[in-house]
């Protein structure tokens, strides 16, 4: 509220100066008044009075810089005019043939009463104004202040909407009275607002309200404020409606009959009066209020049944209960006994609602789930996995549990094996390198299906060894044989680093293996001495 105050006292200040500029400019003023065309006609002006100006174009009016004074009654009658930079020591009429246009007052200071009787949009930038006075039922006006504006007084008596964009530290509009049928509405901060009219409309959008009056006259009235709107105190002096879900942080209750939608932080009475807040009766003993036990949610499977007992204050409060899904679960109240029966699968709110005349109504809600049966299962035997050449088949057989279930089998790469099935055997067929997955299902109705998985390989065909390097027989003849009168017959292997692997046998005899080769002593008469080398090599075996 400080910024009421300090705007107070610059205010008599101005008004100080401007009486001193009235008084010594009037002459001159008067002097340059200006006639109406014929025909016109100036709304606000006593029969006999004259006019210092009437600004009936389009235009931005005033000096650039500096203040000019205009005094006496002024009127701006057509859309689109912008004053700047001056102060009127009079009042200042916006006439209807403005119809919905625009006007703007910047840096205007007005000493006398501002009134709309015309337009569709006022701002107003800075300056300031003593009196506005909204009269204009052919057309719903906005108008809003900014920068500095300080427009001390207002009064609506037809349907308008006040717009403060002004800030926390600026004056804006001040006090607000309405004593209009039509909608007021407001956004910013306001010192109070007065409602002086019977059944009007007010809808508080956002900001704060210092203090709000519902005067007497203005039974059946209807405010409504927004989740961002506050008022600090509002003074209930006749039976009215209040809406929406803003904050009143304190209600005076001086006469009966009044209903709120929200509950006031702090409530102060006259005697005997009282309040009807969310429904439930609020008096200097406090809010009348229904209260309702929790309770708990509920799962039940189809057929069953069970119960919930319902505790309420006061008890004398009639209680009803409601199903949102009856063909889930229904729910039914003997006294204080609520019975619940599940039906089907599926989910149901049930809904318990207490009520007292002249007490705020108690809801409580629980929810009731009732589970689906459990289905029998199928169940099939575990298969496990197979290694399969390429062009080859196996079979595998299934056993399912009921007997009678419905089988399919599926391979996930068809490619690598397909899989097909005659009666309860799964025929595999290998196609191509790779593994694959080997699905079979088991289905029944009313049952819970099954399946089984193994996995087919099939590997990659192996790649031929390399040919082997063929071993030959080198045969030699030594008459020196360490057995005298023996001749010892030797057979080397060629193309192999190996010999030691090798059994090597000469016309059927075996080879003594010497490592680097093989020898055979035989009688120096025997036929084999007598072969030559070519004849020897024919007979070795390896």
């Amino acid at each position: 509220m400080k910024r009421y105050i300090r705007g107070l006292g610059w205010t008599l200040c101005l008004l100080l100066v401007v009486s001193v500029c009235y008084f010594g400019f009037r002459g001159q003023a008067f002097a340059e008044g200006e006639t109406p065309a014929e025909g016109q006609s100036l709304v606000g002006l006593e029969t006999g009075e004259s006019w210092a100006k009437n600004w009936d174009a389009a235009g931005v009016y005033g000096p650039s810089e500096g203040l000019q004074t205009v005094s006496g009654q002024t009127t701006i009658s057509a859309a689109g005019v912008e004053l700047q930079n001056m102060v009127i020591n009079g009042d200042l009429y916006l006439q209807s043939t403005i119809g919905s246009g625009t006007v703007m007052l910047r840096n205007v200071t007005v000493t006398g009463e501002l009134t709309v009787l015309g337009g569709g949009n006022l701002t107003i930038v800075n300056g300031q104004v003593n009196r506005l006075l909204v009269n204009n039922p052919g057309q719903a006006v906005t108008i809003a202040a900014e920068g500095t504006a300080a427009i001390w007084s207002v009064r609506v008596q037809s349907e308008c909407q006040l717009e403060e964009k002004t800030g926390e530290e600026a004056t804006g509009f001040g006090h607000v009275y309405s004593t209009t049928a039509e909608t007021l509405s407001l956004s910013g901060n306001f010192p109070t607002l007065t409602v002086e009219n019977v059944s009007g409309a007010v809808n508080f959008l956002s900001g704060k309200i210092g203090k709000v009056y519902m005067e007497s006259q203005a039974n059946d009235s209807v405010l409504t404020l927004g989740a961002q709107a506050e008022i600090e105190v509002i003074d209930l002096v006749s039976a009215v409606r209040i809406k929406g879900t803003g904050t009143i942080n304190k209600a005076v209750v001086l006469a009966e009959g009044s209903e709120l939608d929200m509950d006031a932080k702090e409530y102060q009475f006259a005697a005997g009066k009282s309040v009807l807040v969310t429904g439930g009766i609020v008096d200097v003993e406090g809010k009348h209020v229904v209260t309702l036990q929790d309770l708990a949610d509920v799962t039940l499977a189809p057929g069953k049944s069970t119960s919930k007992t319902v505790v309420v204050e006061p008890t004398d409060a009639q209680v009803t209960v409601t199903s949102s899904n009856t063909s889930a679960a229904t729910a039914t109240l003997n006294g204080s006994t609520i019975s619940l029966k599940a039906l089907a699968a599926g989910k149901a709110t049930i809904t318990v609602t207490a009520v007292k005349e002249g007490f705020s109504t108690a809801k409580e809600t629980f929810t009731v789930t009732v589970s689906a049966p459990a289905l029998p299962k199928v169940t099939v035997q575990g298969l496990s996995g197979i290694t399969l050449a390429k062009g080859k088949s196996a079979t595998k057989t299934v056993t399912a549990n009921p007997a009678d279930a419905t089988l399919k089998v599926t391979s996930s790469n068809p490619a690598v094996a397909a899989a097909s099935l005659s009666g309860k055997t799964i025929t595999v067929s290998a196609k191509a390198a790779g593994t694959t997955t080997i699905t079979v299902t088991a289905a029944k109705a009313g049952h819970t299906s099954a399946r089984a998985t193994f996995k087919v390989t099939v590997p990659a065909p192996q790649a031929p060894p390399p040919p082997a390097a063929k071993v030959e027989a080198v045969v030699e003849k030594a008459e020196n044989s360490p057995v005298i009168g023996s001749t010892s017959i030797r057979v080397r292997l060629k193309n192999t680093n190996t010999p030691e692997k090798y059994n090597v046998t000469l016309a059927g005899q075996k080879m003594t293996n010497r490592g680097s080769y093989f020898e055979l002593a035989v009688p120096a008469n025997d036929s084999l001495a007598k072969k030559s080398t070519a004849e020897l090599k024919a007979l070795v075996k390896f």
